[in-house]
């Protein structure tokens, strides 16, 4: 990564080894802002009282990124005049990483996941056209939003016990090696490929193109399930009822930080806030059931976030930060400085021109 003179402050590249890239580091974040956000105090007359629109007016989510060498991630006017004289099929898809929607009823969707996901890859094009041959350092914060699985990523909360049903379909992957040693006569599975769906071809009909679920995935790794079957006498569940008190408490952590990452903290009903602030219910052991062994398999265990998998396809590197402290995000202070500093100009007009 470059470094800067403590005087000047001028940038001091870095030494570069044969092989290796400079990194550079991109923060992002979101802020909700209303249209009728305005200064909170004002000089008036003794006489005189203040008028205030009623309500916040429609809402704006902003979604952005800053980059230590550029400030925000968007072209100059230069860069792009240059990309309008480029062919169209050669231009990049757009040309500033900001995104600005108005959602609410009758409005724009709510920010998530897909769109953040949409975002990133302009932003990356767009950042690989400013730095070339350079690696990007990309820094989110730590949120449910954020951190959010694809739709085959390896979830036990979205496999049912049997095969078929409306499980999804979930991706391949390799049988863990530091599954337990096979029994005397069993065959050792560690480290081969598994399927998670059955085959077109399979001679079941029933069967075929269908989800395995917990338990033929589980089967299939036999060191595993003779050590569960073992350890439960033979008696092997689904979800024990520690496991399924613990998973309510989850979802409802979820469904309260994504509420509270799009400012609709009054959709919380009270039985979700309440479930949330639950004692964390601690399974008695690993072995309890089908989905407590499986969520511990090592590939399960490490699945990566969508936006973690994306970015390192592309060779760069994902980070997020430490959970409850965004105030380590250097944007945040972008964020407080169009918020409050320029409180006195119009919410649109603010985050559209002043940052």
């Amino acid at each position: 990564m470059c470094k800067y003179d403590d005087k000047t402050l001028e940038p001091i590249p870095p030494t570069l080894a044969p092989g290796e890239k400079e990194h550079v580091v991109m923060a992002q974040d979101e802020t909700n802002v209303s249209t009728n956000e305005g200064p909170r105090r004002a000089w008036l007359k003794g006489d005189q009282q203040p008028l205030k629109k009623k309500g916040n007016g429609r809402g704006v989510h902003v979604s952005d990124w800053i980059c230590e060498t550029t400030g925000r991630l968007a072209l100059s006017p230069e860069q792009v005049e240059a990309q309008l004289l480029l062919p169209e099929h050669s231009r990049l898809r757009v040309t500033d990483a900001r995104k600005i929607i108005y959602p609410g009823k009758n409005h724009d969707a709510w920010w998530d996941l897909n769109q953040l996901r949409n975002q990133t890859t302009d932003a990356v094009d767009i950042f690989e056209y400013l730095h070339p041959n350079k690696v990007g350092i990309w820094l989110f914060d730590c949120s449910s939003a954020h951190e959010g699985l694809a739709a085959d990523a390896l979830n036990v909360n979205n496999m049912n016990v049997n095969p078929g049903g409306k499980q999804k379909h979930l991706r391949a992957t390799t049988i863990p090696i530091n599954n337990p040693p096979p029994k005397p006569g069993r065959l050792d599975t560690r480290g081969l490929m598994q399927s998670m769906v059955y085959p077109d071809d399979h001679p079941d009909p029933k069967l075929q193109g269908q989800a395995k679920g917990m338990k033929a995935v589980l089967q299939e790794r036999e060191s595993v399930w003779d050590e569960l079957s073992e350890r439960c006498g033979g008696k092997v569940v689904g979800k024990c009822k520690s496991c399924s008190k613990s998973q309510v408490k989850k979802d409802a952590e979820r469904r309260v930080a994504e509420a509270e990452a799009m400012g609709m903290e009054d959709t919380l009903t009270d039985a979700d806030v309440a479930q949330a602030e639950e004692a964390v219910i601690v399974p008695e052991n690993n072995w309890c059931c089908m989905y407590r062994v499986i969520s511990l398999q090592e590939d399960f265990a490490n699945e990566k976030p969508l936006l973690q998998h994306y970015l390192e396809g592309r060779g760069h590197v994902c980070m997020f930060l430490p959970k409850f402290h965004c105030e380590l995000n250097p944007i945040e202070m972008v964020w407080g400085y169009a918020k409050y500093r320029k409180a006195f100009r119009s919410s649109h007009h603010l985050l559209l021109y002043s940052i």
